[in-house]
């Protein structure tokens, strides 16, 4: 009966450590748990404090009489829930301030880690200093791009409208070439050069086709990580 009554004594005992480890162990995760949806808001909150600045930044640059004409494709480029940080690295090759902040966005990013091509025939009759500009401009928009990979490949690509009986395919949204092409085709007339519109959106969908590639790269790998 000793024997019995022992065990049942140690079994008891086994079970209150246990519980009480149980216990310290729920807590934890509480803690855990709390930490981190405090952190979730307080990055929520940041995240929403950026994206007000950078939308400022979209409607200074809309106020300004020479871009007006420019409101229906930015407000597509929105709608289409391309990142504002994309966007904004598009309108930085003619806008002083967005350009500001894409060097702010991407001080720690590093150039080299996306490959930007430049070399097409449409617009090869440009300067040197016209070529290492417009080359910045398209590392800032790689850049921009690999921030939020999954979002931009998904907003870029849009489904092109097809004939009945055909099956659906995605394209580059077309607003979003336009808009860089009218916006290449400002910095080159603040510079007195002219090219036709149609070789810039040409270079413009070229840059932007490997873009698309690198997105989906790094979409690839980061699935294999996961």
């Amino acid at each position: 009966m000793s024997e019995i009554g022992g065990l049942d004594s140690f079994d008891t005992q086994g079970v209150s450590e246990a519980s009480e480890q149980s216990q310290e162990q729920f807590r934890d995760q509480i803690r855990q748990s709390q930490a981190a949806a405090q952190q979730q808001q307080k990055d929520e909150g940041k995240a929403r404090q950026k994206d007000d600045q950078l939308a400022k930044i979209i409607v200074q640059f809309l106020a300004q009489p020479s871009n007006t004409d420019l409101f229906l494709l930015i407000s597509r480029c929105v709608g289409q829930d391309i990142p504002s940080e994309v966007i904004i690295a598009v309108l930085s090759l003619t806008d002083r301030t967005a350009f500001v902040e894409m060097e702010n966005i991407l001080k720690d990013s590093d150039p080299s880690s996306l490959p930007v091509p430049t070399s097409n025939d449409s617009i090869h009759s440009l300067s040197e200093g016209q070529m290492k500009a417009i080359e910045q401009w398209l590392s800032h928009i790689n850049l921009a791009s690999a921030k939020k990979p999954f979002r931009t490949l998904e907003s870029l690509l849009v489904l092109k409208k097809v004939g009945r009986g055909e099956d659906p395919i995605r394209e580059i949204s077309p607003s979003f070439i336009q808009l860089s092409a009218f916006i290449l085709r400002n910095y080159l007339a603040m510079q007195s050069t002219q090219v036709d519109y149609e070789n810039l959106h040409d270079f413009m969908q070229s840059a932007y086709l490997k873009m698309i590639q690198n997105l989906r790269d790094m979409v690839a790998d980061q699935k294999q990580l996961t």
